[in-house]
């Protein structure tokens, strides 16, 4: 496909591709989209992701560093739910969906259209993508947690065997979760995607 040309969406919206620079000129609104996102935003944004899970899984070991038998079965757990959900889940349910899997040669803002289309095929509607926010147990209800799981988890840790490294890492866990929820965050990262007319995060304001 011409990244010149406009490119159908599966809600039945045209969107206007940018030429290999990266950037949309075709509409005023359009004209910051990222077709392809840039490499370094796109490492800048996992390698938070990556050391907010670390940090999260970190936090609870320490907290429970005199009950071993409780925080590694808790810190492991957590680790594996939160990679799992984001690397496997949203690939395989959300991604599918999404606009940059139509796009080619595309690469969205956390590149997991790349790895979606190793594991799936498209599908044939946006429906996993416009309900990824609908209910407790939607994508981005699993996303909230893997961010703010691990403060919670931590607390009766910290109460029962109090340690300042462990108390230091669960705060900043809870920052990063504050980071990352504050809109500032948000316009950062959806303002160039081409998705964000459609995408539900963008209009219910929730996490991404």
């Amino acid at each position: 496909m011409d990244s010149r040309r406009p490119a159908q969406t599966r809600s039945g919206a045209t969107l206007h591709l940018v030429p290999s620079g990266g950037q949309a000129s075709a509409a005023p609104d359009e004209a910051r989209s990222f077709r392809r996102y840039p490499l370094w935003r796109v490492l800048c944004l996992n390698g938070l992701t990556v050391a907010h899970y670390l940090l999260g899984c970190a936090a609870i070991l320490l907290a429970y560093r005199s009950y071993p038998l409780v925080g590694w079965p808790c810190g492991l757990a957590y680790l594996v739910f939160a990679t799992v959900q984001l690397y496997v889940l949203m690939p395989l349910v959300v991604c599918p969906g999404c606009v940059y899997r139509s796009v080619r040669g595309g690469r969205c803002p956390s590149g997991l259209n790349l790895l979606s289309a190793r594991l799936c095929a498209p599908s044939p509607s946006a429906l996993e993508f416009q309900e990824r926010s609908h209910g407790a147990l939607c994508q981005s209800s699993f996303c909230l947690w893997s961010w703010v799981v691990p403060v919670p988890l931590a607390l009766p840790g910290l109460a029962v065997s109090f340690s300042w490294l462990a108390a230091t890492l669960t705060a900043t866990v809870a920052a990063l979760a504050l980071i990352r929820l504050a809109p500032l965050t948000r316009r950062a990262v959806c303002a160039h995607c081409l998705a964000r007319r459609w995408c539900p995060v963008v209009r219910t304001r929730r996490v991404a």
